[in-house]
């Protein structure tokens, strides 16, 4: 009868904590993470790394613990992941605290910033981006409030100076002395780490058609990744390649930078274009018994010493730093040196399998400047939105054994794909037959749309600001190619604004 009593309990406790939805659960969060249905039953040992780093993240998250302590949970997931991922945790009722440097998913997935610095935590309220404005904000009032301060200080030691020797201002200046023993000092600004700048080297115009691939299949045994696929990569693209997983984004790349041989068909590369190819699997091929210096010196030939050091100063190695040996690197610090013998050689085509994995804000801002002035083409992977909404200038969408190209970056490709999806369009056509026969659906959707378009204005405004300081600056002289890609991308972006103003004076002339 004991025995059926606690049977009874346990049965009962097992119902009350969800144990019959249990394996559902897992397989929906096991899908989210990039799972198929047949990888369910697959033994762990089949798996790579960053997959069983997967398995962990969906176990924990099966739990559902009161907080959840996450550090770069990001960094083993593909682009379709961390948006599952970032759409779950915004819905998390527990607690939450986490380290990552995707700026992107840490916008949408958190409400409050810790910032860890010179041995201090201070708490931002909001998100990402709220805080880099709020801590903007703090540190100009900071220097203000200090060199007011200073000011004052300056002016009250004057006076001192001036009457101490004053019997009839005796008192007057004792009160100042006073007055100023008991100030409560304000510390002087820490003057930021300044970003390093970091330039690629330049190489010579290459030709129009940087890349191309006809007619390509690519298939492993009876798996078809490829079939009958054409692309076609210009100078000055910067293209991203989004896509489920398995869709072949990383194999494409492999087979434009000649590491991976097609089934049948051809690529073929423009003549005298020199390309360069950066994936994880590099931070394994570091030696080991190198010190940092020493990686950079065997890939920088007719480079001196100090032209070594200021390289690497863009990669956040200084002083003593570039004496350490590759095997006492953490990960980040791998990622950074094999990012640097990369770029070091000139290319005019860069290919990228998530170039910001495993790299810190800093250093991903230095990298995103690099290649967003780079004028040369750029194919890349990343799960990092921010990077792929800076850096690219379109979008490939990798699947079906195909490829489809859309002439935007990330977050123009995310609005096309969302606009598919719905079930009416916007042309003026339809828009007239509407008229007088809306419903909440229709006007919530306008909403969004003008609401998405006066964000992307504000973008829009940014970007053209910033190719026209590029086109004013004094140190770039006589580089007319870099010139004449920022009068290129400028007239891109007017003519993106021009037509975005025509659709939201359309949108708003709808009548519900």
């Amino acid at each position: 009868m004991e025995l059926i009593n606690k049977l009874g309990d346990a049965q009962h406790r097992f119902e009350s904590l969800g144990g019959w939805n249990l394996e559902d659960k897992a397989k929906k969060i096991l899908s989210g993470l990039g799972f198929s249905d047949e990888q369910f039953t697959q033994p762990m040992d089949v798996f790579s790394g960053g997959w069983r780093m997967r398995v962990a993240l969906a176990s924990i998250l099966l739990q559902e613990p009161d907080i959840l302590f996450l550090d770069e949970p990001t960094n083993h997931l593909d682009l379709e992941a961390t948006i599952w991922l970032e759409l779950f945790l915004s819905n998390w009722r527990g607690g939450l605290v986490m380290i990552s440097h995707d700026r992107s998913f840490l916008d949408r997935s958190i409400n409050n910033i810790l910032e860890i610095d010179l041995k201090k935590i201070t708490l931002y309220y909001g998100n990402y981006t709220k805080f880099t404005e709020e801590k903007a904000l703090r540190i100009e009032q900071h220097k203000n409030a200090y060199r007011n301060q200073q000011k004052q200080i300056k002016n009250t030691q004057r006076f001192i100076d001036r009457f101490r020797s004053k019997s009839s201002k005796a008192t007057l200046v004792q009160s100042k002395v006073k007055m100023l023993d008991k100030l409560e000092k304000i510390e002087a600004p820490i003057e930021e780490k300044h970003n390093m700048h970091l330039r690629l080297p330049q190489v010579k115009r290459s030709p129009l058609n940087v890349i191309s691939c006809q007619n390509v299949n690519k298939h492993y045994g009876d798996i078809k990744v490829f079939n009958n696929m054409d692309m076609l990569v210009e100078r000055g693209e910067k293209i991203g390649l989004v896509g489920h997983n398995g869709a072949g984004k990383s194999t494409l790349l492999k087979m434009l930078a000649g590491v991976e041989s097609v089934s049948s068909g051809a690529i073929q590369i423009g003549s005298n274009t020199d390309r360069a190819y950066y994936a994880q699997h590099q931070l394994e091929t570091l030696d080991p018994n190198d010190t940092v210096f020493e990686s950079i010196q065997k890939v920088s030939t007719g480079w001196s010493e100090t032209e070594m050091r200021t390289y690497l100063g863009s990669f956040m190695f200084s002083g003593d730093e570039i004496k350490k040996y590759v095997k006492v690197l953490s990960g980040g610090e791998k990622a950074r040196v094999a990012l640097a013998r990369m770029l070091i050689k000139p290319s005019h085509l860069l290919l990228l399998d998530e170039p910001t994995n495993h790299l810190d804000m800093m250093t991903r801002n230095v990298v995103e400047r690099a290649l967003i002035q780079f004028s040369g083409s750029i194919v890349c992977v990343s799960h990092d939105r921010h990077f792929l909404n800076n850096v690219t200038n379109l979008t490939c969408e990798v699947g079906g054994g195909n490829i489809r190209l859309f002439k935007g970056n990330y977050e123009y490709y995310e609005w096309k794909k969302q606009e598919e999806k719905s079930e009416e369009t916007f042309s003026s056509t339809v828009k007239v037959q509407r008229k007088g026969n809306s419903n909440y659906r229709e006007k919530k959707k306008t909403r969004n749309r003008l609401a998405w378009i006066k964000k992307r204005f504000k973008v829009i405004e940014k970007d053209i600001n910033e190719q026209r300081e590029i086109t004013q600056d004094p140190s770039i002289g006589d580089d007319y190619e870099l010139l004449q890609k920022a009068m290129g991308i400028m007239n891109r972006l007017e003519d993106e604004y021009l037509e975005l103003m025509e659709e939201q004076e359309k949108l708003n002339g709808i009548d519900f």
